[in-house]
């Protein structure tokens, strides 16, 4: 399966869904006491989509994992290959070598089965012998269970030894041969171990077991994926939980919004305005507002303490005596010298173009108004109502 088609089958599954939940938030018409309807609809809508959808997709995640690894591994990975003795062992195991990704080929030798056990020990004698009597066998093991091991001799041609198995069953008739085959092992980089297995595949021989770094992540990786049976309930649940969702989502979003409004609603401690006093200690209060810098708030106890105090306390507040306000005017009479009048004017006392232009204007319209006399309104007698 590729990307493509596991893509199309992911959004068809959560247009299901989105289906399941545009159905649930039509409880204003079907009314709540459908309930049990909405969700039996969840659960069919998330089995079928876990069946036919997610499944498949699951079945391909080991395959898609080991893409992924390749990409990141680093090494050889070894393939345990069975070579099929119908065809050219030879040339299997150069086609094998020159597919590109595998380093190297190794083979040991040919195992071959016979029907029934030798006679005598003289036949079995003169029949390993014969197959010892050639520059490409190494050695024959007896494996028991008439079983024989054929070892090739180093840089031999293992068709060169399959052949020679064959021709002395066909000189020594007295045994025949049930089964031969052959194995060997090919040494593949890891990051192109998925295509080395699948042109191998198309060659005579089996791949029999892999072994390396990359099947071990994947190993590792299989552990935590889920089986089919898992997938199918957890789309059923998931079903389920969405048209719940879609069903209260109207509740749901009334209670927030309350709940926010009251987080938001002001308390009557907050609607008091707050007097400060500058050059106090900064207090952050429960709505993390800032105030301004050397402030403190009145109603904290630290205000009692404020060297600067200015409003709000009357703990050290003393009312002013006669003698206090006498001993102050006598100060200020002081504090004017002998020529306090003319050095001691005030900002009022200078006098400015503005303001002598000001003067004068008000001197002239005083002096017209006192020229003219105010024209006095004349006396009417009324009529009498006859």
């Amino acid at each position: 399966m590729d990307a493509l088609t596991i893509v199309i089958m992911i959004i068809l599954f959560i247009l299901a869904l989105i289906f399941v939940f545009s159905t649930a938030l039509l409880t204003p018409y079907i009314g709540k006491k459908n309930l049990l309807s909405v969700m039996i609809l969840g659960l069919v809508v998330g089995t079928v989509g876990g069946v036919f959808l997610i499944s498949p997709i699951v079945d391909d995640l080991p395959d898609f994992t080991r893409t992924i690894v390749e990409e990141s591994v680093e090494g050889t990975d070894n393939l345990e290959l069975e070579l099929s003795t119908n065809g050219n062992l030879t040339e299997t195991i150069h086609n094998i070598s020159s597919i590109k990704g595998v380093e190297n080929v190794s083979y040991d030798g040919i195992t071959f089965i016979t029907t029934s056990g030798f006679d005598t020990d003289y036949q079995r004698a003169a029949f390993l012998e014969a197959l010892n009597n050639s520059n490409n066998v190494s050695s024959v093991i007896d494996q028991g269970n008439n079983t024989y091991y054929v070892k090739i001799a180093e840089n031999g041609e293992p068709q060169v030894v399959l052949d020679k198995i064959y021709s002395t069953f066909s000189t020594y008739n007295y045994i025949h041969l049930r089964y031969t085959s052959m194995r060997a092992n090919a040494t593949v980089q890891a990051n192109n171990i998925t295509g080395v297995m699948k042109q191998i595949s198309n060659t005579d021989a089996v791949i029999l077991n892999v072994t390396g770094p990359t099947e071990d992540n994947i190993k590792m990786i299989s552990q935590y994926l889920p089986n089919q049976t898992n997938v199918i309930l957890l789309s059923a649940v998931l079903g389920v939980i969405v048209a719940l969702s879609g069903f209260f989502v109207d509740s749901i979003y009334n209670f927030t919004t309350k709940f926010r409004k009251n987080r938001n609603k002001q308390t009557d401690r907050d609607r008091i305005k707050r007097k400060v006093v500058p050059g106090t200690p900064r207090r952050r209060t429960n709505n993390q507002k800032v105030r301004k810098r050397d402030s403190i708030d009145i109603f904290d106890d630290s205000f009692e303490n404020s060297p600067k105090q200015t409003i709000g306390s009357n703990r050290k507040f003393e009312p002013m005596t006669e003698e206090a306000s006498k001993e102050t005017k006598k100060e200020s009479k002081k504090s004017k010298g002998r020529f306090s009048k003319l050095f001691g004017r005030s900002k009022d006392d200078v006098e400015t173009p503005k303001r002598r232009n000001i003067e004068n204007n008000e001197s002239k319209q005083t002096r017209e108004s006192k020229g003219k006399p105010k024209r006095k309104a004349p006396k009417v007698r009324p009529r009498r109502k006859e």
